[in-house]
């Protein structure tokens, strides 16, 4: 099993250092190889090529070695041991990355952050966007300009219900067993500005969320009381601010924590396909989240 870093072929490199620590990292804990690689364009029929089109793929393919070669001197210098890279034609980035997670046998895809993101959060590009509705991979998302400790420390585990965080608690457990680091099981609950008062003279949306945060903390209350397994029962914390990015800032974060996230419940099985409340929770969040397909439980794709 390999980890598999997408890297852009372009002059710059965007969000890609802290994709490429993030791949380090996880190596480190599956004791795996990273596969670094560039998916280009399919070439037109020489026949058809003109010297214009000819000069551009030389271009390309210079400047994809030079980042090729800085890739993988960095994992190497971070302790990666087996890095190789690929060059992959393909009719899209988003196909041409699952097609070769299925050929290198990945667990996991990596990706940095959009270079309109946030620094320190991370925001979908053209690559991202469409895998966060379709991919059969778990996605590691770096946020831009990231860095942390060489490899995870403590896993994060979204928590909704029992119905729709099962798939995110299964590869949390499994990723944990893995990698040997705690589980931790979070709730976010995002507050907005008081607009209607009710009968006890408390904001209607106070009330709301208090009594939701009240359900989802029976509903934690209920996995730790049931946790069984070679691992400690998890710590539970709720999130709660103004709007998403004030409840997830509101819960401690260590610079070794990933955010584990599940699929929504309308997506297809098997595959990942992010929903909105998980949209505003990865564009919030400020460490490494890791989204894993629908009723997999970040199992690794058959080859």
């Amino acid at each position: 099993m390999t980890v598999l870093l997408g890297l852009e072929a372009a002059e710059h490199s965007g969000g890609d250092d802290g994709a490429l620590r993030l791949a380090a990292g996880l190596a480190g804990a599956e004791g795996s190889p990273v596969v670094v690689t560039t998916v280009v364009p399919l070439d037109p029929p020489q026949a058809t090529a003109s010297r214009l089109d000819r000069e551009y793929r030389q271009w390309r393919a210079a400047l994809t070695a030079t980042r090729h070669a800085e890739a993988l001197t960095a994992l190497r210098r971070a302790g990666v041991e087996d890095v190789r890279a690929a060059v992959v034609p393909a009719s899209s980035v988003p196909a041409g990355l699952v097609e070769s997670a299925h050929r290198y046998g990945a667990r996991l895809i990596v990706l940095g952050a959009a270079t309109e993101a946030p620094a320190g959060r991370f925001a979908p590009g053209s690559v991202a966007e469409p895998l966060l509705h379709s991919s059969p991979v778990p996605l590691a998302l770096a946020p831009r300009a990231w860095s942390a400790p060489a490899e995870p420390t403590g896993l994060t585990c979204t928590w909704a219900d029992a119905a729709r965080s099962s798939d995110a608690l299964s590869a949390t457990r499994a990723l944990a067993g893995r990698w040997g680091v705690p589980i931790r099981l979070a709730t976010f609950v995002p507050e907005r500005a008081a607009l209607l008062p009710s009968e006890t003279g408390l904001p209607l949306e106070h009330v709301v969320s208090e009594e939701w945060a009240g359900q989802v903390q029976g509903s934690l209350d209920d996995v730790v009381a049931d946790w069984s397994g070679p691992w400690p029962a998890p710590e539970t914390v709720q999130g709660r601010g103004a709007g998403w990015a004030g409840a997830v800032a509101a819960v401690p974060w260590l610079p070794g924590d990933v955010l584990v996230l599940g699929s929504s419940r309308l997506g297809p099985e098997g595959r990942v396909f992010l929903g909105s409340t998980a949209t505003k929770i990865l564009r919030a969040a400020t460490v490494p989240v890791l989204v894993v397909p629908r009723g997999e439980g970040g199992a690794p794709p058959s080859t």
